[in-house]
């Protein structure tokens, strides 16, 4: 990595910053200069513990500083928008985790799910998406989206397969589960915008659009854009005879949002992807991806992945070293991560987004347009559900 010395200021300091500040830090000519949190407190412990300079609880002061290149939102999803909108005014390159924004019900106080419909949602989270990429598009700044799997290591040599072979991607099928998030933000639609269709569903959406952007541009010189959605919603928790079960492993302590979700989208070239999200799965995260073309089929196993197998007849064996994440015994056979940020592809989107930040006129492979193109489909997937029907993307009015 060639050029100036970027210096990144954090907006958050929870979970998601841990890794992307683990991913900054392994990238040279990068230095973590200041974080702001909701809670002074909060900053400054992370600073401690991360050797940051400033610790804050107003993000407005890291805008303010002249010498800080790239704001990198890390909050909750409801406190996405406005740092991203606000930095990008302010002259400062943005990066936001996923997913980019949503609809929190900010019009409604003590939102509940039930008391919008799916069509007021999709709009209102197309138009908060939008003004999260015109803001940063008038002001010439990069937005990258933090979708970790277009940079996954397995996605990234899946594309350069699909490119040997000219392909043709006819179907693709794409899948994140575990056995749910204990995060309080997740529990409620005002403060994560959805359930598993968005928390966990953008993921291998957000991949599937991005494959056939790729594909769109190497075939046809334009993106394969997505053009009608048709998607189901539940909650497997309340399953008859699931509550009655002394003991269990899930999480079930949901809301107002759904725990499973599928989605079929259709292309404009007629091909289709399918997702799948949700939080009744045990034995760890499972991110995989499938790609089937009229020539070849591709397996992407993000995670799990079989490098290092192990096995160990009690849980105490490998009590002192990290297997995986969301695993909930260290007992038997496991598939311990040899680097899971790898795997996941964090180093490789953070080096992208700070090679923007070095290189003028460079744009991320993960965008802000990606980022919107995920609230769109996925929001259009929620009306999908409510309404029974498939919906067609260009009749929706918009904002």
């Amino acid at each position: 990595m060639n050029g100036k010395q970027v210096r990144v200021g954090l907006v958050g300091a929870g979970f998601a910053a841990r890794f992307h500040c683990d991913a900054l830090a392994s990238l040279p000519q990068v230095k973590v200069v200041a974080v702001a949190s909701r809670t002074k407190e909060k900053a400054e412990a992370f600073a401690r513990e991360r050797g940051i300079d400033e610790a804050t609880d107003d993000y407005r002061r890291l805008l303010d500083r002249k010498d800080i290149d790239l704001i990198d939102v890390v909050t909750p999803n409801f406190a996405h928008k406005d740092p991203v909108i606000e930095a990008a005014q302010a002259g400062k390159h943005v990066v936001v985790e996923k997913p980019l924004t949503g609809y929190f019900g900010d019009d409604r106080p003590g939102f509940h799910r039930n008391q919008v419909t799916a069509k007021e949602m999709f709009r209102a989270a197309v138009a908060n998406a939008q003004q999260m990429v015109v803001a940063a598009q008038s002001a010439g700044v990069i937005l990258g989206y933090a979708e970790n799997f277009c940079y996954a290591p397995t996605v990234q040599k899946a594309l350069r397969l699909l490119e040997a072979g000219d392909a043709v991607v006819l179907y693709m099928r794409g899948e994140e589960a575990h056995s749910g998030s204990h995060s309080p933000y997740s529990m409620r639609w005002r403060t994560s915008g959805g359930g598993a269709l968005l928390r966990l569903g953008s993921h291998p959406l957000g991949a599937m659009l991005y494959v056939k952007k790729k594909e769109g541009l190497r075939r046809l010189g334009r993106p394969i854009r997505p053009v009608a959605v048709s998607a189901t919603v539940s909650n497997l928790t309340t399953v008859s005879g699931f509550r009655e079960k002394l003991r269990h492993y899930l999480v079930t302590s949901w809301e107002d949002v759904e725990n499973f979700g599928t989605l079929v989208t259709e292309f404009d070239d007629g091909s289709v992807g399918l997702l799948i999200a949700h939080d009744v799965c045990l034995g760890g995260i499972y991110n995989v991806m499938e790609i089937f073309a009229h020539n070849c089929r591709i397996q992407c196993h993000i995670n799990p992945n079989n490098p290092c197998v192990a096995y160990a007849p009690d849980p105490t064996v490998f009590e002192k070293e990290y297997i995986a994440e969301k695993l909930e015994t260290k007992a038997g056979w496991s598939f311990p991560s040899i680097n899971e940020d790898f795997m996941n592809g964090y180093p490789q989107e953070m080096a992208d987004f700070v090679r923007c930040v070095q290189e003028a006129g460079r744009q991320p492979e993960s965008d802000g347009v990606l980022g919107l193109d995920v609230v769109r489909v996925t929001y259009a997937g929620y009306l999908s559900a409510e309404e029974g029907r498939k919906v067609v993307l260009n009749q929706e009015p918009l904002p």
